[in-house]
């Protein structure tokens, strides 16, 4: 398909490959869980060091892009835009190194009967990254597919706000029932919130998705 700015490659590039790492980077929170459920503390301190690599590398990209919009990269009224939406985007590795270093500094011994649950809220931020990430990909090329995303993102990311619901009730009542302490239940809230926050940065991201759109329309 045609692509809008054809002589803008550089920047498309760089785009597409800081929302993959952004992506990789959330992605990588799978194994920092799957150590965390598993008190495999080593192997989590890995996978946290490694997430903190790929936001390292997803912060320099941006700088570049950065460099490529200062040189004129885009047209005025659409170079603003795509600042702050590549800004927002980086938001989302932050949110996700925020979260492994919280379960990595916590260190508790996580309960079974909670990890079901917060394996669907993992994926349910992981799903909502991977549909920022094919939204960027399609701004340049399809805006309609673009906007339809965006769609996506705010009922994927409604769907994960259910999970961290019911997680957080079902904590109340652990604790309540006193099958938890009350420093476990207050660690694992926070973990929660913080995973669930991760969606919320990603659907804020694609938030500047119908103003491109529109002014690229209009």
């Amino acid at each position: 398909m045609k692509r809008f700015f054809g002589k803008e490659t550089e920047v498309e590039k760089l785009s597409k490959l800081h929302v993959e790492l952004v992506y990789q980077c959330v992605y990588k929170l799978v194994d920092v869980m799957e150590h965390f459920y598993d008190h495999d503390l080593d192997s989590m301190d890995d996978d946290v060091n490694e997430i903190t690599r790929i936001e390292k590398e997803a912060d320099d990209i941006r700088r570049r892009m950065e460099i490529e919009f200062f040189k004129g990269a885009f047209l005025p009224f659409d170079r603003e835009d795509r600042i702050n939406l590549a800004e927002q985007v980086d938001a989302v590795a932050d949110s996700v190194q925020s979260t492994a270093y919280a379960i990595s500094l916590g260190k508790i011994t996580f309960p079974g009967s909670f990890r079901e649950d917060f394996t669907e809220l993992v994926k349910a931020s992981c799903d909502t990254v991977a549909l920022l990430r094919d939204c960027i990909e399609m701004l340049d090329t399809d805006l309609g597919a673009a906007l339809s995303k965006t769609h996506d993102i705010e009922k994927k990311e409604d769907e994960g706000d259910i999970v961290e619901r019911r997680i957080i009730s079902r904590l109340y009542e652990a604790y309540r029932s006193e099958d938890i302490s009350i420093l476990k239940f207050m660690e694992l809230k926070d973990i929660a919130e913080k995973i669930g926050n991760i969606a919320d940065r990603a659907e804020d991201a694609s938030d500047r998705v119908p103003i491109i759109v529109a002014k690229r329309k209009g």
